[in-house]
């Protein structure tokens, strides 16, 4: 295995050089650079990280820390598409991804800043609130969540417009003549699931409706939560004409127990999701939801973390929302109201 040592006489320099050339310094000709990177690739030399770390002081590794709500973790198709989506931006620009594993054996002793201390990651995702999150914050390493407001010198967070994209969905089924609504909604200490109730209470004051307590439930934004939620409707008297579910998992779980039911959807019940995950196309009617803008996220949280990296300020917004928008299917009734500008899927 070549050495720096061995680009080093073969290009006829010192040894420093050539460390200076591979990272990046300006003090170094371009004539020089260009011979010792050419030797670089010839030999296949592959500076070991912590010699790096030692002369550039960046590991050019960013830390992944992940607080999931329930057992589905890295395989949500929406933290998926967020994930590999960030993952694919701060890869273009030369930085790998290390995930904190919640599990902190052998080790129990380090919490989350002992190992991103010990792993001097250059930043740090947060995928959910960590609970020692103040802590991380004290370590001044740049860092941006996902899905909870996150701010501070060295700090950025991104989300959807959750309330927004629900308010709108609330005026699309009214103006097609839907006037008794559920909700269902996640875990109300997530700031998502309070954002979408909140779209929906407004949703229906700007309509003039009042909301029924006895209509509203909570789907945990999980398949599991979503039969929970259509099992409890179905034992009711009176329901509503449409259920609007906060993750589409949630609302395929909750349209396939009504249909075992019998219920047809949407003659007898609409059912609306959240997300625009992969499944809610597959899915027999085909899901009307709230499409979250999951590439655009994963992409916007990379830009500022590497925004944070170059400059160390911020010349971005600290805190970005991004707009949804609704994507119209069969789950539910389409009338000739329906607004002509909506977005339409067979």
């Amino acid at each position: 295995m070549a050495t720096i040592k061995d680009i080093a006489k073969r290009a006829g320099v010192s040894v420093s050089c050539v460390s200076r050339a591979i990272n990046g310094y300006p003090d170094i000709s371009a004539e020089t650079r260009q011979k010792v990177l050419q030797i670089v690739e010839e030999l296949h030399y592959y500076p070991r990280a912590s010699a790096r770390h030692l002369v550039t002081n960046q590991t050019h590794m960013i830390g992944l820390i992940f607080e999931t709500h329930d057992q589905s973790g890295l395989m949500h198709p929406y933290i998926a598409k967020v994930l590999t989506a960030f993952s694919q931006a701060i890869g273009s620009q030369g930085y790998d991804l290390l995930m904190f594993s919640n599990s902190r054996k052998p080790f129990d002793h380090w919490g989350f800043v002992e190992r991103v201390k010990h792993r001097a990651v250059d930043g740090l995702f947060l995928i959910g609130k960590p609970p020692d999150l103040d802590a991380l914050m004290e370590t001044a390493v740049p860092m941006v969540g996902l899905d909870f407001t996150l701010t501070g010198p060295s700090a950025a967070s991104v989300m959807s417009d959750n309330r927004q994209g629900v308010q709108q969905l609330v005026h699309l089924l009214y103006q097609q003549g839907y006037r008794r609504f559920g909700f269902a909604h996640g875990p109300l200490t997530m700031l998502p699931a309070m954002e979408r109730l909140q779209g929906f209470y407004s949703g229906l004051r700007d309509v003039g409706l009042v909301p029924r307590p006895d209509w509203i439930w909570n789907d945990n934004f999980t398949y599991a939560g979503g039969r929970a939620a259509a099992e409890t409707i179905l034992r009711m008297t009176e329901r509503p004409e449409v259920v609007l579910f906060s993750a589409d998992l949630a609302a395929i779980g909750a349209m396939q127990t009504f249909q075992e039911h019998g219920l047809r959807i949407p003659e007898d019940i609409s059912v609306t999701g959240f997300d625009d995950v992969d499944a809610a196309t597959i899915v027999y009617p085909a899901l009307t939801t709230v499409k979250q803008p999951m590439v655009e996220l994963g992409q916007a949280a990379a830009q500022l973390l590497l925004e944070m990296l170059r400059n160390g300020q911020h010349s971005l917004p600290q805190h970005l929302t991004i707009p949804t928008e609704i994507v119209w299917r069969n789950s539910t009734m389409t009338q000739s109201l329906l607004a002509p500008d909506m977005p339409k899927e067979a």
